[in-house]
C-alpha cells in the first residue's frame, strides 16, 4: 500500500511540474505573438521597449526552467505504458512548440535583422537577443519534456 501512495505522489508531482512548464510555454507564446507579428510585417523596425512585458516573460522563462530542471534531476517520469494515441498527441504538441520557436528564430534572424535600421538601439537589441535566446531554450526544454513523456507512453526509451 505504501508503494502505491508513493507512486501516486510521484505522478502528482510530475504532472504538476509538466503543467507548470506547459502553462509557462503558453504564456510565452501568447506574450510573444504580437511582437512576432510586428516583426514579420515590419522588418527592420525596432520594437518599442516595454519593461513590464519583458519582466513577466523573464519570470515565465525562469519558472519553466526551474520546473524542467527540478523534474529532470529529481522526479522520474512515472508513466511507462502503452498509450499510443496519447503518446502521438504529446509528440505532436512537442513538435508544435519546436515549430513556433524555429519560426520565431527565422523571422528575427533572417527577415528582421538584415533590415534593421541604422539608428537601432544596440543595447536594447542585445538585451532582446538574450531574451530571445532564453525563450527559445525554454521552449526547447518544454519540447524535450513532452517528447520524453510521449516516448515513455510508447513504452520505449527516448
Amino acid at each position: 500500500m505504501a508503494v502505491f501512495n508513493f507512486r501516486r505522489g510521484a505522478e502528482t508531482v510530475y504532472l504538476f511540474l509538466l503543467a507548470v512548464q506547459i502553462a509557462g510555454a503558453l504564456f510565452i507564446v501568447r506574450t510573444v505573438l504580437p511582437d512576432f507579428r510586428q516583426l514579420a510585417f515590419s522588418p527592420g523596425t525596432q520594437l518599442p521597449y516595454m519593461r513590464t512585458d519583458d519582466f513577466a516573460t523573464v519570470i515565465a522563462m525562469i519558472i519553466i526552467q526551474a520546473a524542467y530542471w527540478y523534474r529532470f534531476y529529481c522526479v522520474p517520469i512515472p508513466f511507462v505504458s502503452s498509450r499510443t494515441i496519447l503518446s502521438h498527441i504529446l509528440l505532436f504538441l512537442g513538435r508544435l512548440s519546436f515549430i513556433f520557436g524555429a519560426s520565431l528564430f527565422s523571422v528575427v534572424v533572417f527577415r528582421h535583422l538584415p533590415e534593421l535600421e541604422a539608428k537601432a538601439d544596440i543595447l536594447l537589441l542585445a538585451q532582446r537577443g538574450l531574451l530571445l535566446a532564453g525563450l527559445l531554450f525554454a521552449l526547447f526544454c518544454v519540447t524535450l519534456e513532452l517528447e520524453r513523456l510521449g516516448h515513455a507512453l510508447e513504452n520505449r526509451a527516448p
